[in-house]
Formats: structure tokens, sequence, C-alpha cells
């Protein structure tokens, strides 16, 4: 990675500060420089020839309508496109920390992320603790304790709001710890937008995209790409998924239903920052937990390809909006990771009833 402004003066992201209230409305902060950090933790290096580079592959589409390509981010060191996020977040942390005590990670995650950070905490040894909703699938559960890192679980029922400020208590307890705050933290963007971004449009060889289509969770990935694309197409539509359940904006408070992994509403009307301040213009359509398993099992009966239930939403999404559109459209989506045991036992189970 290279920094993409080593002008950026923007403060770190370690304080409390205002949590989700304000939209982001400056660029990223740039890309960090993991020179250092690769020689600070050479370990690093393996996981780091294995990040990114993954394939955009043309999916199913409607007949008649556009086409649909879908960047295949299960193909990243843990299977998520976390692994960019906790990559960035890291080397920035790494590169920021000051003082004779060592770093020690703290953040928020549904999941995806937490394990990302799990292979870099057992590669760097750096501790590492995260809120996490009770609700994590067993299975990435015990991946991530196997690996070391200090899970604390908020009901379902606070939502992804109960859980940021369990992470914030945590750091009010012991401001040891550094917190990412990934929902704010500009690391977040500019790794999708340097390097997800331009990967996207180097493999379009020569193709115009019309519409980017990505599940908001953090706003990361849906602004970061939205950003390089529309540098060279300015006219892309940008469409934000969210989930039915708890969608981005809404201003019901939270709750505990099922949605499909890695996304949802913050409630109370909050929007998340890089969407509210960088994606203004967004579309927004929502999907159904029902409906993006159902996706999943139809995607792979049509590819023979598992997706996970983000990425079946946004191919749910994608081929919704490919109908409306003619054969020279084409939109660009996001497969994020190929999901969780647990998601495809209920997907099986749903087919099958």
């Amino acid at each position: 990675m290279t920094r993409a402004d080593p002008t950026d003066t923007t403060d770190g992201t370690t304080e409390a500060g205002p949590r989700m209230t304000e939209p982001v409305t400056a660029g990223p902060a740039g890309l960090p420089d993991d020179g250092p950090v690769l020689d600070r933790h050479p370990g690093l290096r393996y996981f780091r020839a294995r990040l990114g580079g993954t394939t955009l592959l043309d999916v199913p589409a409607p007949a008649g309508g556009a086409r649909i390509a879908a960047k295949c981010e299960f193909e990243n060191p843990t299977g998520s496109v976390k692994d960019r996020v906790a990559y960035a977040l890291l080397c920035r942390a790494v590169l920021e920390h000051e003082g004779p005590e060592p770093l020690k990670l703290l953040d928020y995650s549904g999941g995806s992320l937490v394990r990302s950070f799990g292979q870099l905490g057992r590669i760097t040894g750096i501790p590492m603790r995260f809120a996490v909703p009770s609700t994590i699938p067993e299975s990435w559960l015990r991946q991530i304790t196997a690996s070391g890192v200090r899970v604390d679980p908020v009901p379902v029922e606070r939502g992804i709001a109960g859980i940021i400020d369990r992470a914030f208590a945590v750091k009010a307890e012991d401001p040891s710890w550094t917190l990412l705050h990934q929902m704010r933290n500009k690391a977040n963007v500019a790794v999708h937008e340097w390097t997800t971004g331009r990967e996207i449009l180097a493999q379009l060889d020569g193709r115009r995209p019309t519409h980017w289509v990505a599940a908001i969770g953090t706003g990361g990935t849906l602004t970061g790409v939205a950003r390089a694309l529309r540098r060279e197409f300015p006219e892309l539509v940008v469409v934000g998924n969210t989930p039915d359940e708890m969608p981005y904006g809404t201003d019901g408070p939270p709750n505990g239903l099922t949605k499909f992994a890695g996304s949802g509403g913050l409630g109370h009307g909050v929007r998340q920052p890089f969407v509210a301040g960088l994606a203004a213009d967004a579309r927004h359509r929502s999907v159904e937990y029902g409906g993006a398993l159902d996706a999943m099992v139809r995607f792979e009966a049509l590819t023979g390809l598992r997706i996970g239930t983000s990425a079946a939403a946004n191919w749910q999404v994608a081929w919704e909006t490919a109908a409306s559109l003619g054969p020279d459209d084409l939109v660009v989506t996001v497969f994020p990771d190929a999901g969780a045991a647990e998601e495809w036992e209920r997907a099986y189970a749903r087919a099958a009833s």
C-alpha cells in the first residue's frame, strides 16, 4: 500500500468524540504506508501477498437486462472483504501508536472484521478486543476465541449502536486500548478507494459500469469503491443495499430481528457517517433476511458457488436493478464472503420447507 495523501493532517480515530451523529464530509485520510509496518511485523508479508486481487466475475443476470459483475471478496485470506479493512486499520494504528505502553486494539464488529483481526493478531501478537453481537455464528465465535481475541458479547436487541456503545465503554474503563472506530476511521474508505475500486477499474477492461451496488454496513466499501469508479465514470449510480428489518436511516429504535450479515441501520434516524457524507446521493434498496437466504440457494444452483447473505442480498438488488436497464448497461456489485455454516443450514432448511 502507498499513502494516497501524504499531506493528510486529519486527527486520529482513538478518541471518543462524536460517535455517529456527524457525517464525514472530507475525503479519505489516505492509505497508510505499510512498509514500516511490514518491517516491524514481517509475518504480515504472507497475509499481504494474498490480500486483494480478487476476481471480478460475470454472474447471472436477467434476460434482456443489464449485465452484472461481482467482486469475489471471499478470495481474501480469511474469506472476507473485511481482510482489506482490518489490514488498513491495523497499519494505521501501528504507525500512529505513541508511548511506551504496548499497542492494544479495540473495536466492534458483526463478526467478519473480528475474524480478520484474529488472524492479524496471531501474526503480530498485538492484543485485541471486540464488542460483538450475541448472535455471532458459533462457528465464527470458536474461530475468533481460538485466535486469542477477547470478545464482549452484546444482546442482539441493542443493535449495532449497542455494540458500538460497548466498545466505547471499554475504552472509557481502560484508556490503554486503542479504539479503531471503523465507522469513522477514514482508512476504511481509503482501502476500498485505492485497492478494491482500482482493481475493479482495471478488471473492467474497457467496459463502462452504470451502477454500483453494495450493502451499506459501515459504508466503507460502498463509498470507497464509488469514489474510485466515479473518477472515471462520474454518472455512475450508487445503490446502497440495506436490511428490510433495520434499514439505513430508520427512525425506529434498534431491534433484535435477524437480518442479512454485515449491515443494518443504527436506529433513531442516525446514518452511517461515510454514507451520509460521501454518498449522500446514493439510492437505497432493502432486502428481507428470508429473501437473502433464498438468493443464496438460487445462486448456488445457477453457478455452483456459495455466497453469504450479504452477497446474496447484493446480487438480488443488482438483479432487480439490471432488470430495469438495457443490455448495454453494467451493474457492478460485491460478494463480501461465502457465508457462515449456520447461514447455509438456515438457507437449506428454508428451501426444503
